[in-house]
This record gives structure tokens, sequence and C-alpha cells, in this order.
């Protein structure tokens, strides 16, 4: 049996802007420290993400001692978002099918992303005092609250996943396009579809169900142009029903650190749930 391990981690700061690949993560109950606690929102407060305006991509991300650098390549300008930046008021937010008060960044940051993509905008933070609640079949007796994510706090894919799709596709794939936390070598494809408990060192997690996708994976993470034939492809090999399917999403059992190079037990299996 070949090695099960983690490959790639990463985080997104601020919803459907920039990856962050770092070499090692603490867990929360939300998913990995500092992933997807920001979000864009319009003047209604619903959210703005790639789908709709792939020239988010513009943005890209590094880490800053104080926080996070956030750049706009196009025209140059950046400005570093602190860990300690201050909070303002509560604004009422939509995601999917959720609604949730946030709290909107201070420092000039609605108005720094609203210059740049010329339409109003806030910056929000995921507010601790207005969690937001997964659908309870999901949780688990530590984790019942999720980021701003789409669904699930954390999303696992395989490098043989990706390599099925490219075999299809007829060419590589960026990873980025799928929004990954986690990528693991060491797996047949689709295989992660099937753990329903896997550990990782002191962390349990646990596989709630397989990631269903659309548009967005056919936004090239850092160009923003659209290639239809991802999408395409995956569902000629991962069309399930009406929906196309790639990644597991995982539900934290226990908390700790992740690192590139761990090693992934699978604990129990199941037959997909999709």
């Amino acid at each position: 049996m070949p090695t099960l391990e983690i490959t790639q981690l990463y985080i997104y700061p601020i919803k459907s802007l920039g990856a962050l690949a770092l070499p090692e993560a603490q867990l929360e109950v939300q998913g990995l420290a500092g992933d997807r606690r920001y979000m864009l929102v319009d003047e209604q407060g619903k959210f703005i993400t790639q789908r709709t305006l792939p020239d988010l991509t513009r943005f890209q991300l590094s880490l800053d001692p104080s926080g996070f650098l956030v750049e706009d390549r196009e025209l140059g300008k950046s400005k570093i978002l602190h860990h300690s930046v201050e909070l303002g008021d509560a604004m009422s937010v939509e995601i999917w099918d959720d609604q949730v008060e946030a709290r909107i960044v201070l420092d000039n940051w609605s108005e720094w992303f609203s210059q740049i993509l010329q339409e109003k905008v806030y910056l929000v933070h995921l507010d601790d005092a207005s969690p937001r609640l997964m659908k309870e079949k999901y949780q688990t007796s530590l984790s019942k609250e999720s980021s701003f994510a789409d669904a699930l706090p954390i999303l696992l894919c395989s490098e043989a996943s990706f390599e099925a799709l490219e075999s299809q596709l007829g060419e590589t794939v960026d990873r980025l396009r799928f929004r990954p936390n986690i990528i693991v070598k060491g797996t047949q494809a689709f295989e992660e579809d099937t753990w329903k408990q896997i550990q990782i060192g002191d962390v349990l997690l646990f596989g709630a169900k397989p990631c269903a996708r659309c548009q967005l994976i056919t936004v090239h993470p850092k160009q923003g142009t659209i290639h239809k034939e991802v999408l395409s492809a995956l569902s000629q090999i991962r069309k399930i029903g009406n929906k196309v399917y790639f990644g597991q999403q995982f539900v934290p059992e226990s908390l700790g650190k992740l690192a590139v190079g761990d090693q992934i037990r699978v604990q129990i299996q199941q037959d997909a749930v999709y």
C-alpha cells in the first residue's frame, strides 16, 4: 500500500482571492486557521466570488509578519491586512442560503477594494457572536460552525484525482482552480470520496460529503481567464445525477496541527454519499 500523505496545504484568507501555500497550519473548529475568515460583499450584503467577478484573481496574497499582504497585480497597489485590524459595525451578509451578521473591517479596506473594483463593496470578517452554523447532519461534537467557505470547513483533494482529470482533459490543471485546503498523494483517483473519518497525527476529520463543483473551476486562479473545457472534461468522468463532483469536504472532530509530509490514516470508509 502506498503511503498516504499531505503534499500541499492552502488557506484563502479572503474568500475568492489568492491562495497562500503553507508548510503547516493549525486546525480550528471553523477549519484551518486564517482560512476564509474575511469576505467581500456588495451593498446588499451578498457575497462576491470569482463566479460572477473573475477579476478578483488580480488580488494575490502573501504572508507578512503582522498579517497578510494583499497585492493588486494589475495596478501594483498593495495593503497589509493586519491580524489586529479593527472591526466596525455588524452587517447582515448573505452567503448561499445562510444569513449571518459579520463585522465590517475598518482601516479603509472597503474603500480600497471599492476604488480598485470600481463598485461599492465591503470587506467583512466572520463574527464569533454570530456563527455560521452547518446543517446538523454535517456537525461533529466538536465543530458546529463553518467559515466563509462555500459549505463545510475543509476541502481535501488527491493528486490522483487531478491526474485523472488531466488525462481526460489532455493538459495540466492548476490545482488552485478547485480551492483545496489539503492535497494528498498515495490514493486511487477519487478514493477520498469514500473516507468517512481520517486521522492525521492527533487530528481527526469527519468526511461529511463530496464537493459538487460549478463554473468556478473554469476560472484561471491567477489570470482570470475562462477555460470551460475544465468543467466539461470533469463532467465526462465525475457526473453523478445532475451534479459534478471533485474532492471531499471534511469537518474537524479534534484539533491540532497539520503539516506537509504528515501521513494520513483512513479510520472509517464508506460508499461515497452523493
